[in-house]
This record gives structure tokens, sequence and C-alpha cells, in this order.
């Protein structure tokens, strides 16, 4: 008789946990989300500060943006998009413009924020990668239908990649 209510206490606690478990992860999944406000700071990591905003605070030339296409196939491509700030204090924050062809369709895009313009994409920071350290770079891209090739305009911050 012991055995039988053991066994029952277990199986109770074993699915109260589970429930528990379960709750917490569609809680932390579903939750939404607080946005990061970067603000400017020479000591260190960006400190998140309601109201502030300061993004692409690199002096003209600091900051560059590069472009390759990784793969090809019959109706389309991938392209890598990479920021790079050359410059000795931390960057917060790049928007990277490309100009792209009439017959590239931009079909999903990874590592930044995407806006698809006619004849364009706008590709912003995110919370997650928009501190960007002296000599650091990040990288993001996207797929799209249509001939590889490059871009026939680029702009990081407003300046000529």
């Amino acid at each position: 008789m012991w055995l039988l209510t053991r066994d029952r206490v277990l199986i109770l606690t074993t699915a109260l946990m589970t429930v528990a478990a379960g709750t917490m992860t569609v809680l932390y999944l579903t939750k939404s989300p607080q946005p990061m406000t970067p603000v400017a700071s020479t000591t260190g990591p960006p400190k998140a500060s309601p109201g502030a905003s300061v993004r692409g605070t690199a002096a003209p030339g600091t900051v560059k943006a590069a472009y390759a296409v990784r793969s090809k196939w019959k109706d389309g491509f991938n392209a890598e998009v990479t920021v790079t700030n050359l410059g000795s204090q931390p960057l917060m924050g790049w928007t990277v413009r490309l100009e792209l062809p009439k017959d590239v369709d931009v079909t999903s895009t990874w590592g930044a924020q995407a806006e698809r313009l006619p004849g364009g994409l706008v590709l912003r920071s995110q919370a997650y990668n928009t501190y960007l350290e002296a000599g650091g770079a990040i990288r993001m891209g996207f797929e799209a239908k249509g001939p590889a090739g490059a871009p026939t305009g680029c702009t990081v911050n407003g300046a000529a990649c």
C-alpha cells in the first residue's frame, strides 16, 4: 500500500512540474518585447535608457558595408552584407540602404530589421546587434529571386559603402 501512495505522489509531482515548466515556457515565448533604446557610452557596452536614442553616430568613413553573393541558383541567390566599424569608438546603431536591380525580389532576410522598398532594401540594426564595438563587424543577409549581382547603390548611415 505504501508503494502505491509513493508512486501517486511522484506522478502528481511530475505532472505539476511539467505544467509549471510548460507555463513558464509559454509565458517567455509570448511576452511582449520591451524595446531597448541604445545610449552612447565610452566605457563599455550600452545600457538601456528610456527616452534617449543615439543611432548611427559614426564619423564619415568610420563605418563601411560590404556586399557579397554567397550562393546562386537558377532563379535566385543568397547575399551577405557585412557592416564594419573602422572607428576607434563604438557605433550605436547602423542602417544599410541597398539599391537593387528592378528584377530582384527580396524574399527573406536575417540578422537585421528589413524594410523592402521598390527597387531597394533597408537593413537596420536590432536590439541585440545595435552596439558595434570599435573594429567589430556584423553580418546579415537576404535571399532573393532574380539575377545575382552587386547592388546598383549602397549607403551605410548615409555615407557610401
